[in-house]
């Protein structure tokens, strides 16, 4: 279902079948921003050589895979990591560990309950744990990318490949 790892279509294709219902994009929205917040809260703590966090490390892999999809969105998203990382590192970001894990369970507790109660599908992260939880912050910025009528065509070729994948997913059933 993940298909080629460096095609943005079948990449953003793999988590939009598991992301279609307009209720739960708009939970996954608000909710994926808050679990990468608190997740790069909570690693950040982590240091793994001179000073370099956890979350900084990450970053870079995430800005790196998203870069190599495609460049525009890639230089994008590596911005927003990067202003989160310089927050992070000036600690303008004044959270406890505790607001932490409880921003972060929040998060997933509200994930689960767009996908149970309005997608009525799995998540994604059964499927392909490492592929969801890199993929869904860049979904949510191509989602929100979308909304403000960039890049219409990748839209309209999402929403065809999906309407294709239902009806063979149909079948299948």
């Amino acid at each position: 279902m993940g298909g080629h790892l460096l095609d943005l279509r079948s990449q953003l294709g793999f988590y939009k079948f598991y992301h279609n219902n307009p209720k739960n994009v708009f939970i996954h929205s608000i909710f994926v921003p808050t679990i990468l917040f608190s997740s790069c809260c909570m690693l950040h703590r982590v240091t793994i050589y001179h000073g370099i966090s956890l979350t900084a490390l990450l970053s870079v892999f995430f800005f790196l895979f998203y870069c190599l999809l495609y460049l525009p969105t890639g230089l994008l998203a590596g911005l927003l990591l990067l202003l989160l990382n310089l927050a992070l590192v000036d600690h303008r970001i004044h959270l406890s560990f505790k607001q932490e894990v409880s921003l972060f369970v929040i998060g997933w507790i509200f994930q689960f309950i767009g996908h149970g109660v309005f997608e009525k599908k799995r998540p994604a992260l059964i499927d392909n744990v490492v592929q969801s939880l890199v993929l869904a912050p860049y979904f949510i910025m191509f989602e929100f990318l979308f909304k403000l009528g960039f890049m219409p065509q990748l839209k309209a070729t999402l929403e065809h490949d999906l309407e294709i994948k239902r009806r063979n997913f149909g079948k299948q059933k």
